[in-house]
Order: structure tokens, then sequence, then C-alpha cells
């Protein structure tokens, strides 16, 4: 899947009070892609990385490694190419991860990811319960390592992805791709070896035409008679015109020149290709009688001369396969001039890059080719077998897992390593770092191994490689050099330039070959013995240069090689084919995805208003291949419009390994705006490839004191339990009232101002005049009592929360025995913390980590709640209490479903304040007015500032009226910003100012 759209799908697994950075990076671990991304918690300021593993059906978590005292990190640097490995070590575990460095946002993301380790140095941290919020995701973790070593000892199925057992998305691909897979991996049963004689020759020609006989120089080979002839010619045309005008008439002359020279009574050779750019030109000649061993044959040019385009420097290519080995000769010439060093190495560069050969399939439609219809499979096969002896890999490359299956219509392109043997000729132009005089002093003495210690292109008899510095020609091998130097010479003769620049000798002109590090034997991949200096794909016989032709100031090059190349034993190999066909039948049946569920049936029993509350239940995957799956709450055809907003469904899809299960966490919330007396729905559980199954969620709903709309809460003064929830949802939502709810409400006084908003700002005012205190530094205990007493109409214990003496009797308080675990206790008062990303105000929950003991994890009795209390005023006085009583201040006033002045009246009407009040209905008016004289009795004490009072209250008042559905939380979201917030701050700060005249 996309990048992009893979976070996309991972960042809706996040909380409201998590944020995904912007910035991530790509990387590689245990052969899989990764992506490193960092999650900030907003609330307690803690950051995780998270790394996901990328695949086709989007991101999965692979690890989360806690930004705190344990996390270590460093950089080492890959000496062969662009990328470093990460290396993150935690609590003596080490991982590493290989980092492309050319990725755009590779300084952004190192710089972020710096400076937050810097800053959380010095972070205090609390292990039993620091980063907690990381725990409702260590479940969907997944081990590469362990599932990397599981499947590399599992037998390979055709319908699983082979790193990461998905099912593959082209059936009928994924049967030839595992066939070819399979094929390369029991070729030694089937396949047979070939051995030819190659003869290379390569000439800088100067630009003259053939005028003499290279019937010497083509038939001087000393071992057996050549099967194949490569020649590269160089400056072949140095016309002007060539530049601009395709002529193709000195190819043909010397074509036919070479044509002459190698065809004799007793062998004939037939020109299987040739490749012309400018003055540089290929031409391969092959036996009449291997004519029929030779297929699929392409040719390829690359200039990287004047403004890197014009040919008068870079390469032309053939590219044959042999009998069933792909065999690549490459002819280049590169830039000239003793000190031009660096600009060979980088046209050898681009060569390695840009020379590429086409392979096209039959039919551009990419499924109708690999459906059997246009399939070549022979070729495919063999491209595979091809890309299996290179890289000693079980795992099929690109050609076809991953460019496949992304592109419907794709055209391939094959480098010049894409081969099993690949040859480089040419007037390589590396010069000796030496005076003429010196060297030719050399010359005369005989001394060539001497002369060596000078050339440019570093020689070791077998390694070539410039200096070791640019790594050019890693890999390559040359034949020892015996013979005088190429270059140059007096035309017309065997002596070296007289002229006036008087050009030292070099050995320009080289035959290379190039062997891979990984490739594998020809012992391997075959039931043959072979002795070791035979068991090589390439084996040198002779290097030497010709003398005798005198028209060029380079002398051309001899060099033979016998070669091994592949020929498939067609019956040993139809066998083979036959067996793996009869695996797939019983692949087919295991690729069937088979899931189970924990339970069906998820009952929640009763729940409360505006208090998320949360099931799991755990889907097994208890098949042979990944599964993915999607739980979907809607009945919309494109699932696109949710069907039961209150329900979420975290995560709502992804993929399953066989025998590994995914927790699945389903959340209720529940608003007076939506009209349910009860939950009782169906979520369906769709498999891909495999059965849908439905999940009953069930649920009996009882009020909650918070999230109550104002008018509702001015209209009832007993005990909240008193109200059925549906009389709270008729009232919320203004219906027609039924009987019941009728006489209900016979006796009820209406109030100006909700009775429990009355009761907290009242407690403030006459108790919190002496010290100044905070609304969000409550104490858990101390608000949890308060919270159950505004619920159930229950006087507060002035004396207890101010003195931490008790004036009521143990009977007016029950046990809260809903009040189970640290969980639960998160849960009540998580909310505050949901409607911090609603609202335009900064707000963050009180609960700090010394707070949380363990003796929160056990049920609590009313004498344990007033010991409590008790012990936490009489250590620290009545300022916890108060602080509590303010946050449960601000908790009322960012969970009314409809905001005291709704955002939308304040753009109409929010200039003046008596045309606001005016606007607003009777009951947010009063409460409105009751709030600023309630600030400007706070500001009159000068605890708190003015400004503060603004900065906390603002936001609180004036905000978009909210809902509990994730869609309409995101709306709000984007409908908060800095410019609205100071707006909402100018305004409300007016409005005190209108109320309450400043002291003269």
């Amino acid at each position: 899947m996309e990048t992009k759209k893979s976070l996309v799908k991972f960042r809706s697994l996040l909380r409201l009070n998590e944020k995904l950075d912007k910035a991530y990076l790509k990387g590689i671990a245990y052969g899989q892609s990764i992506l490193i991304t960092i999650v900030s918690n907003i609330t307690t300021h803690e950051y995780c990385l998270f790394l996901l593993e990328n695949s086709f059906f989007g991101v999965s978590i692979y690890k989360l490694l806690p930004i705190d005292e344990n996390f270590q990190f460093e950089i080492q640097k890959k000496s062969t190419n662009n990328d470093i490995i990460w290396i993150f070590k935690r609590n003596n575990k080490e991982l590493n991860i290989t980092i492309p460095m050319n990725q755009q946002n590779y300084k952004t993301f190192l710089s972020k990811f710096e400076s937050i380790i810097e800053e959380k140095k010095n972070d205090e941290y609390y292990p039993d319960f620091s980063f907690n919020w990381l725990n409702n995701y260590k479940s969907y973790e997944t081990n590469l390592e362990e599932k990397f070593s599981y499947i590399i000892e599992t037998e390979e199925n055709p319908f699983i992805h082979p790193l990461s057992y998905e099912i593959s998305l082209n059936y009928r691909l994924s049967r030839e791709c595992w066939i070819a897979r399979q094929l390369a991996i029991e070729q030694k049963k089937f396949i047979e070896f070939k051995k030819l004689n190659v003869f290379i020759g390569t000439w800088n020609v100067n630009g003259r035409n053939p005028d003499c006989s290279l019937k010497m120089w083509l038939n001087s080979y000393k071992n057996k008679t050549p099967d194949i002839y490569v020649i590269g010619l160089q400056e072949m045309d140095l016309s002007k015109e060539a530049y601009i005008i395709t002529n193709n008439e000195k190819e043909t002359m010397w074509c036919e020149k070479i044509e002459e020279g190698i065809n004799t009574m007793n062998k004939k050779y037939i020109k299987i290709a040739s490749q012309q750019m400018i003055g540089i030109c290929i031409f391969a000649f092959v036996k009449k009688e291997l004519r029929k061993a030779i297929s699929n044959v392409s040719t390829s040019f690359i200039g990287c001369g004047l403004m890197g385009i014009m040919g008068n420097k870079g390469a032309s290519g053939i590219r044959m396969m042999i009998y069933d080995s792909y065999v690549c000769f490459v002819n280049s010439h590169l830039a000239h001039d003793s000190s031009q060093v660096q600009r060979r190495n980088d046209d050898y560069k681009d060569i390695c890059k840009n020379l590429l050969f086409p392979f096209l399939p039959p039919n551009e439609d990419i499924n109708n080719y690999y459906n059997g219809t246009g399939f070549n499979r022979e070729q495919f096969y063999t491209e595979t077998m091809l890309r299996f002896n290179i890289t000693s890999n079980k795992w099929l490359n690109n050609i076809c897992q991953e460019d496949l299956k992304e592109k419907e219509n794709i055209k391939l392109n094959f480098n010049i390593f894409d081969n099993d043997i690949l040859f480089w000729f040419g007037d390589l132009n590396y010069r000796l770092n030496n005076n003429g005089d010196q060297i030719k002093e050399l010359i005369s003495q005989g001394k060539i191994k001497d002369l060596l210690e000078y050339d440019q292109l570093k020689y070791d008899y077998k390694l070539i490689n410039e200096k070791n510095k640019n790594q050019v020609f890693t890999d390559f091998y040359e034949n020892k050099i015996t013979f005088k130097p190429t270059y140059k010479y007096d035309i017309g003769t065997n002596i070296f330039d007289t002229s006036e620049k008087k050009r030292a000798p070099a050995f320009c002109d080289r035959v290379l070959w190039y062997k891979s590090p990984n490739i594998l034997k020809l012992s391997e991949i075959s039931s043959i013995n072979f002795s070791s200096e035979e068991d090589e794909w390439v084996i040198p016989k002779n290097y030497d240069s010709y003398e005798d032709l005198t028209i060029s100031d380079h002398k051309p090059i001899i060099s033979e090689f016998e070669i091994n190349v592949r020929k498939i034993n067609n019956e040993k190999y139809l066998d083979t084919y036959s067996q793996l066909i009869k695996q797939l039948d019983r692949h087919e049946n295991n690729s069937i995805p088979v899931i189970s569920v924990s339970s069906f049936i998820l009952d929640f029993g009763t729940i409360t208003n505006n208090i998320s509350s949360t099931r799991s239940l755990v889907i097994k995957n208890d098949g042979k291949v990944l599964s993915t799956y999607d739980l979907i709450t809607s009945i919309d055809a494109n699932n696109s419009n949710p069907s039961f907003p209150w329900i979420s469904v975290k995560p709502s899809s992804n993929t399953i390994y066989p025998g590994e299960s995914q927790t699945i966490n389903i959340t209720l919330t529940i608003t007076t705006e939506i009209s349910l007396k009860k939950i009782d729905e169906i979520i369906i559980l769709r498999v891909e490839n495999g059965n849908d199954m439905f999940i009953n969620v069930k649920s009996e709903i009882i009020p909650n004191i918070f999230g109550i709309p104002i008018e509702v809460l001015c209209q009832i003064n007993k005990p909240l339990s008193y109200y059925p929830w549906d009389s709270l949802l008729e009232l919320s939502n203004k219906k027609e009232l039924s009987d019941h709810t009728k006489k209900l409400m016979e006796n009820e006084e209406f109030s100006s101002i909700p009775k429990s908003l009355y009761i907290v700002i009242d407690f403030l005012m006459k108790y919190g005049r002496d010290e100044k205190y905070s609304f969000n530094n409550g104490n858990l205990i101390i608000k949890i009592y308060i919270m159950y007493c505004l619920k159930n109409n229950i006087d507060l214990d002035t004396n207890l929360l101010l003195f931490g003496r008790s004036s009521f009797s143990d009977s007016n308080l029950s046990s809260l025995n809903n009040i189970t675990s640290i969980e639960s206790i998160n849960t009540i008062s998580s909310n505050i913390s949901k409607i911090e990303k609603l609202s335009l105000f900064d707000y963050q929950p009180s609960e700090s980590k010394n707070n949380i003991t363990e003796s929160v994890y056990k049920n609590y009795s009313l004498k344990e709640i007033k010991n409590k209390i008790s012990l936490i005023v009489k250590k620290n006085g009545k300022l916890p209490s108060i602080n509590s009583m303010a946050e449960i201040l601000m908790k009322f006033l960012y969970e009314f479903p409809i905001a005291i002045v709704p955002y939308e009246i304040f753009k109409k009407t929010g200039q003046k304040f008596q045309t606001l009040y005016s606007s607003l209905p009777p009951s947010h008016a009063s409460t409105l007015n009751y709030i600023i004289c309630y600030i400007g009795d706070t500001m009159s004490y000068e605890l708190i500032s003015k400004d503060e009072l603004v900065k906390v209250f603002a936001s609180a008042i004036i905000r978009p009226s909210i809902d509990y559905t994730e869609k309409q939380e995101h709306n709000i979201i984007n409908s908060v910003t800095a410019s609205k917030k100071e707006k909402v701050e100018n305004f409300f700060r007016q409005y005190i100012d209108e109320v309450i005249p400043p002291k003269k």
C-alpha cells in the first residue's frame, strides 16, 4: 500500500491525545520495509518510536520503542553506499535498521528525533505507570525475526507473499512465481552445463576505415576455436555528421570486414546482433550450428559524453540467452586524458545505472501476460533462476512480486548485472601515473608487472578497484596483463608517440568480467562434480594485444574465455514441473482463511453517558495463511458513513499471521444527543477470501452527571438515578414528554443555573480565597468523591474536604465498588483529555505520576475513601480539595454537549456582551453571568490574575458544541485554530470588563 495511505490508516488507530508526527523515515529490517514514526502523548508529554511494518495491505505495528531513560541510539555509516544503519538499544537488546540517506525528509526527521532525545534526558520516569498509554498497542506488536525464521523453514505456498505470508494479490501470477521459485531451488535436478569458447576483441580504430585484413587478428586465438566472437570498436566514426544523423555505413563496412576475417571453409559464423552509438559499436557472431541455442537477444546503448547525451563517450551492449543462461557484453569508451580519472569513474557509474535492456511482454496488459495466454514460461522461469543464482536467495525479486502487483501495465528493464555472465571491455582510458620516459624505460626492460603499479585502474591480478576509493569496477576481474601498453602509437608503426605531445603509453584497452560475490558455484546448482578450477562460470584462457595492425594509434586486444552456460534437460525438467503442479492443489486448500472469534456477543452491561466504555474480543487466525479482516459498523455499501457512530472499533481492519491473535477494542460512547434507550447492534466481521461473521454488541444505558445539557440540569433536583435514561433523552432532545416523564417532573422547580454547577462554584467562592489554586491539578480520589456526591445529590462533607475531619456518618455514602482498577479510574476522568483536543484551550488532566499508587488498584469502601481523603487533607491542607473542585468545574464546562456560548452564536452576536447575552437561551445566559461573577470574585482576591482566568475559561465557555462520534470530533478539531482562540480570549476579556468594572 502507498506509504501515505498506510500512515493515514495507522493514524486512525491513535487516540485523541496522541499525535503522529508528520516526519517519517523508511528503512529495512529483516528483509521487510519499515516505517519509523514518532508518536507523542500530549497529556503525559511522552514520546515513543512506532516501527511499522509496511506491506501491500497497509501497516502493522512491528515494535514500540519508548524514548525513556533506557533508550539508546547511534548511527553507523556504511562504507559501500549511501545507506546508513540506525542502531536502537533498549534493555540490553539491539535492533539494526538500514536507512537510505537520500530520503528528502532524512535531515528533518533526524533533527526532530535528536531534539526529543535531548529534551527527555533529564525527565523523571516512574516504571509503574510511565508510558501506560502504550499498553493499548502492545498486543499489535509482531516479531519480524521470529516470523522471518518461521517462514524460511516452512514449505512455500504460492498464494502467500514469501516474506509476510500475505495472500497474493494476483492469483495466476502467484502460481507462476511459486513455480519459478521452486524450479530455481530444485534446478540441480534438471540442469546440465555446456562449455563454450568466447573470443572478445576490442580496438579503438581512430576513425579509420577497415582498409586492412582482420583475419590474422581474429584468428590469433591460442585456445580452442571460438564458438562466439564479440568485437567492440571505439571511434569507429569520428565525422561531425555522425552526431546528428544516424548512418550505418561504417558499421556495415566493419561488419563485412569482421565476417571476412572469421569465416573460413571449415567454420561459418552468423551475426546475432550489432549496436552502434556514433563511434562505439559492438558486434556478436556465433557458429552456425550454435544459432538455435541463442534467444532473447536485445541491444542497448547509453551516451555519457558532451552534456551527458552526446555519444562521443558511453557504451553499447548486447544481451542474449545462450541455451538457458543470460550473457551480457558491454563495449565502452570512457572519458580521455590522464587527469580525468573522476570523469571516467562517473562514466562507469552512469553506464551501470542507465544501460538497460528492455524486456517487453507479448501483451502490454501484465495480468494477461501472466495468465497463460501470452506467458512465455520458459523465459520467465529462466529469469527467475538467473536471479536465484546471482542473489543466492530463495525469494523471487521484484520482477514477479512487488512491481507487477502495483502496476497493471509495466515495462521491465534489466541492467547489466541482471545476467549470469557479464563482460565489460573497450577503451576504458585509464592511464599510468608516471611520466612517459620512465614508462618507456620500464617497457624496454620488459618490466610489465612494475609498470602496472602505476595503473590508474589498480591492478591486483584478480580484483580491480581504482585505488579502492571510488568503488569502480568492484567485483570485476581481469586476466593477467603480460603485453605492452596498447596506447599511444605513431600510426603505421609500432613506435610509441613521437609527436609534439608525446603522450605517455597506457593500458587504455581492457577486457574485464564480473563475478558477483554472492553468485552460486556451478556445483551448487548441478549434480555434476567440478574441480575447483572448473567450478566457475568464466574461465580466462588468453589475454594479449595484437601489434601487427597499425592503422590506428591503439593496438587491438585479444581475450579468450571458456564459459559455462546452463542447459535444461527437458525430460527431467517436465518431471520436476509436474511434481510442483501437484503441490499446488495442496497449497490452494491451505490458502483458505480460517478465523475464530473469542465471543460473538459483547455485552457491556450498564454504561453511563459521556464515559467511554471499552470491551475487548480476540480474533485468532487458525488457518495457514495470513488473513485480512474488516469490522464493519455501516450498512452503507461503501462503508463510508458509520451506521452506529457511537460504536468505535480499533483496529477496524488488519492482517493476522497464521497462529497469531489480534485483540480488538470496541468502545461505546453515548451522549444525550444520541437518542438511544439501549444498544443492541450487529457488527460485521468481514474476512477477505473467507466467510462473514456477526458480532452482537449490547448495553443498557444509565445517566451520568456530566454531558447532560444545561437546560436539563436546570430542571432536575433529585439524584440522577431517580430519572430514567428515557426521560433524560426526552428532556435533552426537547421531544414531547411521555406521561411517565411528566409525572416525574410535576414537582420539580426550574432553577436558573444547574444545581450541581452552583454547588461547585459556591464551594470555590467560599473556600478558595486564601491561596492560589489550579484548575487542572486535582486529586484523583477527591474528584471521584465529589463526582459521586453530585450524581447522587448528596451534601458534600466540607469538614472532611477542608480539615480532614468528617462530619457525616458512613451511612451517607455507599461503597464505590465500580472503581475497580486504574483503567476504570482513568476511563472516568479520561474525557477531560478527550475534550482537550476539541477545545481552544490547551487543557491537561491533573493525574500526576506521584498520585497514582498501588492503592488505587483495589475497591474502595466509604471508610477507606474518608481515611484517604483525611490523610491527603491533613498532610497538604485544603488545597487538594480546592484544586479538585476547580477541575470538576472545568469538567462540567467542557462536557456540556452544547457549550454555554456556542461558537456559532458568538460569531454572529459576540461584539457586545449584552447582545450576546440576549441571544443565548435563558439557562445559558444565567450560567454565563454566574460564572463571570465568580471570575470577578476570584479576581478581587488577587490570587489569580485576569489573564490566567481568561486563558482558563474563555475557550471552555465559548467553543463549538461537541459530540463524541469520531467523525464530528475531526470536524471540530479542524475548526479550532490559533486565530479563533485569540479572538475568543479577547472578547471574553471584554465581557469581564463590561460585567465587572475594574477597581478604581
